[in-house]
């Protein structure tokens, strides 16, 4: 993180906690206003999974994409949280209120570099963001074990995709994801049969829910390292799906 840009990363990350607050009815101080858009430095948005799943990788400084800085997207995912469509629909707006704040509320301009990453569950949040926010931004996706993971465009034969794709009822967030709907370059991976401790059930074919609530196979969550490894956009159709290792 730069000084040129230290500043203004403390103003929307404090707009960021502002709103999360108002939200639940508390009351810190006066919201920021909107202020003549600038640049800003690099961002990572982290939608950790079910019971924090993934989070101490994800936002840890030392392994963001770029030197981003990294923000957590809060959402309902402790133990007890166990309503998946609900958890995601409550994600879904909590990152949307922080895209909101760093461009509107922190005047950071379109250009500004946002890295947007998920698991499991906040995969599902993450990615389902990802296929809405409007163009002509500076956005790079990174979605790991999706639930609603694609087919195609994978380096796996035969891929199976996620396992919203075989329920027998609309899953959190909806089923697959068609082959082009993401807006922005997406990196989505996926432990396969290769893996050290097998297929992720979550993105790779399972049958039903439970693995959203259960440890999922060894991901090491270096954001950094996976984009070295897999490259960052653009790509065909905004995807680049990977079954890994």
């Amino acid at each position: 993180m730069t000084t040129r840009f230290g500043a203004r990363r403390r103003r929307w990350v404090t707009a960021l906690a502002l709103s999360f607050a108002a939200a639940a009815g508390l009351t810190i101080g006066p919201a920021p206003s909107a202020q003549a858009a600038q640049p800003c430095g690099p961002v990572l948005f982290v939608v950790p999974g079910y019971t924090d799943g993934g989070a101490a990788g994800m936002l840890n400084p030392a392994t963001a994409p770029e030197g981003a800085n990294p923000v957590r997207i809060p959402y309902p995912n402790a133990q007890p949280d166990v309503n998946l469509w609900s958890n995601v629909d409550i994600g879904i707006a909590n990152l949307r209120t922080a895209l909101h704040n760093l461009y509107v509320e922190s005047g950071c301009d379109l250009n500004t570099r946002v890295i947007i990453a998920g698991f499991s569950e906040g995969a599902l949040i993450a990615g389902n963001v990802l296929e809405t926010e409007p163009p002509d931004r500076n956005i790079q996706g990174i979605l790991i074990a999706d639930g609603r993971r694609q087919k195609e465009e994978s380096n796996w034969p035969g891929d199976p995709g996620g396992v919203n794709g075989y329920l027998p009822f609309p899953g959190p967030g909806g089923g697959f994801r068609p082959l082009d709907s993401f807006r922005y370059p997406t990196l989505s991976l996926c432990n396969g049969p290769h893996s050290p401790n097998g297929a992720d059930p979550v993105c790779f074919g399972g049958q039903n829910l439970q693995g959203y609530f259960t440890v999922h196979p060894f991901y090491n969550f270096d954001l950094a390292h996976e984009l070295g490894v897999h490259g960052a956009g653009p790509y065909p159709n905004n995807l680049r799906n990977r079954v890994i290792p």
